[in-house]
């Protein structure tokens, strides 16, 4: 046999190079949006942010709380508020949690006025950017919305008069900007 036809043979015994390496592993990302009230302003919110990868196995909603772990027994709700596919091949999972007395962490930031987010077409509902505000803004409009419409008010009872106060200024809605009523 010449060596060209053995390593043609070699070649078509041999398992292709993607069946070797396996399919690509998707990532799966948790973020949480710590969010609270802040002592000394007025009621205005605050929140900061972390995120960690989903181990292989692992609930993503057990994730989420590991990822408060800073805060025992502060978390008054955890509410999961969206996913998105990034371009780098990640799947991200949105969660807000709503943290009793403000105690959202280190990095606490002043929530901002937060923009609408933009079009997006019917049949690709992926906006063309995604920025940094954009699923907390969703999750605190899709929680207002909870609020509204939880006919066991197990949504407010979790939350306390402060929070629902808080929520109840903005528009409850769940696909547009964040206004302040």
């Amino acid at each position: 046999m010449s060596a060209g036809a053995g390593l043609a043979l070699l070649l078509l015994a041999a398992p292709s190079f993607a069946e070797a390496v396996g399919p690509p592993v998707t990532r799966v990302v948790v973020e949480v949006f710590r969010v609270g009230i802040a002592a000394g302003r007025d009621g205005g919110l605050v929140f900061s942010k972390g995120q960690g990868p989903l181990e292989s196995g692992e609930n993503p909603d057990r994730r989420a709380h590991r990822l408060t772990a800073d805060h025992p027994g502060a978390v008054a709700l955890l509410h999961s508020t969206s996913w998105r596919w990034e371009p780098d091949g990640r799947i991200v999972l949105t969660y807000l949690a709503w943290m009793k007395n403000g105690r959202v962490g280190q990095e606490l930031r002043p929530l901002p006025a937060l923009a609408p987010p933009g079009p997006t077409d019917p049949l690709h509902p992926r906006p063309v950017e995604i920025r940094e505000l954009d699923p907390l803004a969703h999750g605190l409009r899709h929680l207002a919305f909870l609020l509204e419409t939880s006919r066991d008010g197990a949504v407010a009872a979790a939350l306390g008069p402060d929070a629902v106060a808080a929520l109840r200024r903005l528009e409850p809605d769940v696909a547009r900007e964040l206004p302040w009523r």
